[in-house]
């Protein structure tokens, strides 16, 4: 009799431990099941671009994207490998343009530009871009404090790069304009004499010091150029979905401010607005005769202004 109790009592144990077993196998099933649904159900909505690490217009691009996002999305910006190519720049544009799937790219506009590509229509830069400060050759300063008109200086040579639209903006306006390729080689062309000053924007200008010292030239501390000269996120021309997504982020975060917050921290925008910009004295304001004509010049919260009492006189 007390056997068969040791007997009962042993099965009653074998019964509860793999019952134990059992019941563990099943809460873990049931987790592994979850996550499957859960990753199965998160949708990762892929966009190539030309990133960077810790970079303003990435991270730009990164806020856009997140502003418009289903919740169940997950956005992944991925490298586009076109820019791992040595390409012109009007070559990667018409490369660019054939690309499939979800590929995003920046560069100022034009008419010629809108053509092909779907631009994002709201200027990365607020219009800094087309704020343009002078670099020239250190023993040049006396010559340029000396310029009191846009005549005056419309004597001198500018330099610009070749494919850049703004070569045509300058010719245009009246102004000299020696071309070659390559921001660094034209920095190398001003120090050789082959021109007299090289507009760049104020937005450029803290990633090219090195350029500027190493030549031995300097940035020109009274007179600057301003033209409507935007920057833009541009797709691909049938992409309608992606472009719709990003004007949609754009009116998001124009919105609620985290636009402003991510643009106005940058250094390279504080140096711009209290460094280089205070001491300016005069600024030619010059005409683009290549700008499209839905460029939303009209949306001033869109764009920095500057007081037209610098104004330099024709």
């Amino acid at each position: 009799m007390v056997n068969s109790r040791h007997e009962l009592c042993d099965k009653n144990l074998v019964f509860l431990g793999v019952t134990s077993v059992l019941v563990r196998f099943s809460f873990l099933l049931l987790l592994v099941c979850s996550y499957h649904c859960s990753a199965a159900e998160t949708k990762h909505y892929v966009v190539e671009a030309r990133i960077a690490d810790n970079h303003y217009i990435t991270n730009l691009l990164r806020l856009i994207l997140n502003a418009s996002k289903a919740p169940d999305e997950v956005i992944d910006l991925k490298f586009n490998k076109l820019y791992d190519l040595q390409l012109s720049h009007s070559r990667r544009l018409a490369e660019f343009s054939k690309l499939q799937g979800n590929v995003v790219m920046w560069t100022v506009t034009n008419k010629d530009r809108e053509a092909f590509l779907r631009p994002i229509r709201v200027p990365i830069f607020k219009g800094l871009f087309g704020y343009r400060c002078l670099v020239i050759r250190k023993a040049d300063q006396a010559k340029f404090a000396a310029i009191k008109t846009q005549r005056d200086l419309a004597m001198l040579a500018a330099g610009q790069g070749e494919q850049w639209p703004d070569t045509g903006v300058l010719r245009a306006n009246g102004f000299s304009v020696v071309t070659g390729t390559q921001t660094e080689n034209l920095y190398k062309m001003l120090a050789a004499k082959r021109f007299d000053y090289f507009p760049r924007a104020l937005v450029e200008i803290n990633s090219e010091l090195e350029f500027i010292n190493t030549y031995n030239l300097m940035i020109e501390p009274n007179i600057m150029l301003e033209y409507p000269n935007p920057l833009y996120f541009f797709v691909q021309q049938t992409n309608t979905e992606l472009a719709e997504r990003m004007e949609r982020g754009w009116k998001i975060i124009l919105a609620n401010g985290s636009f402003d917050e991510l643009f106005f921290k940058q250094q390279k925008v504080k140096d711009a607005l209290f460094k280089w910009l205070p001491h300016v004295r005069y600024i030619a304001h010059l005409k683009t005769p290549d700008l499209p004509e839905d460029t939303p010049l009209q949306e001033l919260r869109q764009w920095f202004h500057l007081s037209s009492s610098y104004d330099l006189p024709p």
